[in-house]
């Protein structure tokens, strides 16, 4: 009977991700959980190589482009050139690129094997408690977070912004 319910959960769970994953286009904007105005909460959570990274070591000191992911989502693939162009672009010019993998149905083994196979240079978080996706409100990936050097969130959406270049070359 452990068993049933177990596959019955894990089949709920992936039906639930995959209606998660929205393409920014076809969605309405983003209406729960953080907002633009607001102080991005810290939080603290291992990436890939087990190394311990909290939003507030940016704090005064960069801006974050902060996305929540997965490796199954399509339209977060999508996104992957833009985020490298990012972090090629800005990472020396005080811009953090973090993406935060949701962990549903995404195990590390795999998230790892895609970090290998897309080239990714930006840090990739394991969110697997789900701790921080619940802490930001979110219900459907990608979402994109634009946090600037106080802390406070500028833009949140379903994919980045057409105008990202602006909000990341901001003045303090």
């Amino acid at each position: 009977m452990q068993k049933k319910l177990n596959t019955t959960f894990s089949v709920l769970c992936l039906i639930f991700s995959l209606l998660g994953c929205s393409n920014g286009q076809e969605q309405p904007a983003v209406t729960t959980g953080l907002m633009k105005g607001q102080l991005a909460p810290d939080f603290s959570i291992k990436d890939l190589n087990g190394n311990q990274i909290s939003l507030a070591s940016f704090r005064n000191n960069k801006t974050v482009c902060l996305t929540f992911w997965a490796t199954w989502c399509p339209y977060c693939i999508k996104e992957i050139p833009r985020l490298k162009e990012i972090y090629s672009h800005y990472s020396s010019k005080g811009v953090q690129v973090i993406a935060v993998n949701v962990a549903s149905n995404d195990p590390i083994n795999r998230v790892k094997a895609f970090q290998r196979k897309y080239e990714i240079p930006y840090p990739i978080l394991y969110d697997e408690s789900g701790y921080v996706s619940r802490l930001y409100g979110i219900q459907g990936i990608p979402v994109s977070l634009v946090i600037d050097r106080q802390g406070i969130i500028i833009y949140r959406g379903y994919q980045l912004p057409e105008n990202i270049n602006r909000l990341l070359e901001q003045k303090p």
